[in-house]
């Protein structure tokens, strides 16, 4: 069962398509995450500015 699985998903983590993909996923997170809190310290900023 576990080795079946292995098989299947070996192939996608080995695709540096999907490698990429999920690193700039995780980039634009992090970017979400760090605007939000830096909205704070920045003062005369719109509250509509990542949207």
């Amino acid at each position: 069962m576990f080795l079946k699985l292995w098989e299947v998903i070996l192939p996608l983590v080995k695709d540096m398509r999907l490698r990429f993909a999920l690193a700039m996923l995780g980039n634009l997170v992090i970017l979400w995450i760090l605007i939000g809190f830096f909205k704070k310290f920045i003062p005369d900023l719109p509250e509509s500015f990542p949207g």
